[in-house]
């Protein structure tokens, strides 16, 4: 049995990288302390525009728990998504009708697959114990649409899934905060490579995937899964590739998630 929270939605603000705790997360952690009070886990929100900031405020918390002696304590993220333009207003009483059916389908549409890939691969370098997605219902901030039909961030949570599919991770390079992510994972056999691709806020249209080194010799067969605005993890590409290096150019504008699977071709 664990006893912890108390899900902060504020906890402090981001000075140049660093988490200043508010007066509330001080006084909180010191009644605990002064107290003796157990804290197994320390729970918070985020709703965000920009995926990059879950993993500062995760390792801000983790640095504030670890320096008030709590190092033992978990990091519960146990709510967080995608919020259009950093703005509630669209959840107030003055933003019902259009603006608030706008902003839901921006959550739920090719940005917010994008941003909700790039979070779970963000999180795989964060000192974060469990994360909670708010919903997977069909309302508004959901997965699915009121009569149970998938929206676009419902595939960026499969997409994900089939990533782990390759556990044994390896090595990207290219992720830049904000805009490009990118994770990528072998089989136990190493006998299949998968990579995700979260294009959030990348500009330009073409991506630009090279392997440099395949954990197999001889020719490569891929294929390639896509998020975006008119598709729905589809496939859109199968091909075979030369024995060696892997190169993949891709013109899949953003916001998009890919997902790409290569294999050695089956004698």
């Amino acid at each position: 049995l664990m006893v912890g929270g108390p899900a902060f939605g504020y906890y402090g603000r981001l000075a140049d990288g660093r988490l200043e705790p508010s007066p509330f997360v001080l006084a909180f952690l010191e009644r605990c302390r002064s107290r003796s009070v157990p804290l197994d886990f320390f729970s918070w929100h985020l709703y965000t525009d920009d995926p990059s900031e879950c993993v500062a405020r995760a390792r801000g918390l983790r640095e504030v728990l670890d320096r008030h002696g709590f190092k033992q304590t978990e990091l519960h993220f146990n709510e967080w998504n995608y919020l259009p333009g950093n703005e509630w207003t669209p959840m107030m009483r003055e933003g019902q009708g259009l603006p608030r059916e706008r902003f839901y389908a921006q959550m739920g549409g090719p940005s917010g697959a994008a941003f909700d890939a790039a979070v779970l691969i963000n999180l795989q370098d964060a000192p974060v114990d469990v994360a909670n997605f708010y919903a997977a219902d069909h309302q508004g901030f959901g997965l699915f649409t009121t009569d149970g039909v998938p929206r676009k961030n419902f595939y960026a949570f499969k997409a994900f899934r089939l990533l782990l599919d390759t556990p044994r991770r390896v090595a990207v390079k290219g992720s830049r905060p904000g805009e490009l992510a990118a994770c990528a994972g072998l089989n136990a056999a190493g006998t299949q490579l998968g990579v995700l691709v979260s294009r959030f806020k990348d500009p330009g249209s073409e991506l630009n995937l090279e392997i440099a080194s395949p954990s197999w010799n001889g020719p490569t067969a891929g294929e390639v899964r896509v998020v975006d605005a008119d598709r729905d993890l589809t496939m859109v590409r199968q091909e075979r590739f030369p024995p060696g290096p892997v190169h993949l150019r891709l013109s899949v504008p953003a916001p998009a998630v890919l997902l790409i699977k290569l294999a050695p071709v089956a004698e």
